[in-house]
């Protein structure tokens, strides 16, 4: 059983088997066997995802006794009779390992909607240059609370929950929508979602995943 190191928290890796539910574990299981995560998408997008075991995507570079560094966790979902696919990655370069209320950071979320040929890309980072009307990106950033920080065994497991706020942006940008965004230079948000074709979500859900504590530092 292994974690793979991302270069960043939405760089998610895969680290998974089949889930044996939520109960407290022992010093013989996998971890991977007992992480779940559930999903809701409303917006352009409207599904809810529940995986367990090897379709919840963890990734993490740093593991110590009081935080976790470039964390990431998600899913990814198939639809057996139309091959479209839904990715949900989201996470925080630090996270504290403490039941503190919300954290927030620098990172976004994202969400990739596959369909045939089509691809729907939906970011943080996109969100804040057709919706966001703070400059500080506060409707942009991703949202994280762990609700449960608990020893069992020889793993820490770490529930908690998430939201965050993605937008799709066509490309190439038209030419109405980029004259109109440096007609109104200086404006937040940036662009006209509405002109240029933007669509949005709003991403939450809740995870409990178990980490391995020979990894920590």
């Amino acid at each position: 059983m292994f974690y793979k190191k991302v270069c960043l928290p939405l760089a998610v890796c895969a680290i998974a088997a089949c889930s044996k539910s939520g109960k407290d574990a022992d010093k013989n299981t996998d971890p991977v066997d007992l992480n779940s995560i559930s999903i809701t998408i409303e917006g352009n997008v409207n599904r809810k995802i529940e995986s367990r075991g090897q379709d919840v995507n963890v990734g993490l570079l740093k593991f110590t006794r009081t935080t976790l560094e470039g964390f990431g966790v998600g899913s990814i979902v198939f639809d057996n009779n139309t091959d479209a696919k839904t990715a949900v990655n989201t996470g925080l370069m630090k996270i504290e390992l403490q039941e503190k209320g919300e954290q927030q950071g620098t990172a976004t979320g994202s969400l990739i909607a596959e369909n045939g040929n089509s691809q729907m890309d939906y970011s943080g980072m996109a969100y804040f240059l057709y919706y966001d009307t703070d400059p500080d990106q506060k409707n942009s950033k991703t949202y994280l609370t762990l609700t449960e920080v608990k020893d069992t065994a020889g793993l820490l497991k770490l529930s908690g929950r998430f939201r965050y706020n993605a937008a799709y942006s066509p490309s190439p940008l038209s030419e109405p929508c980029v004259k109109e965004g440096l007609a109104n230079a200086g404006r937040i948000p940036m662009y006209n979602p509405d002109l240029c074709g933007a669509q949005k979500v709003k991403v939450s859900g809740t995870f409990t995943i178990y980490l391995d504590k020979v990894m920590q530092q």
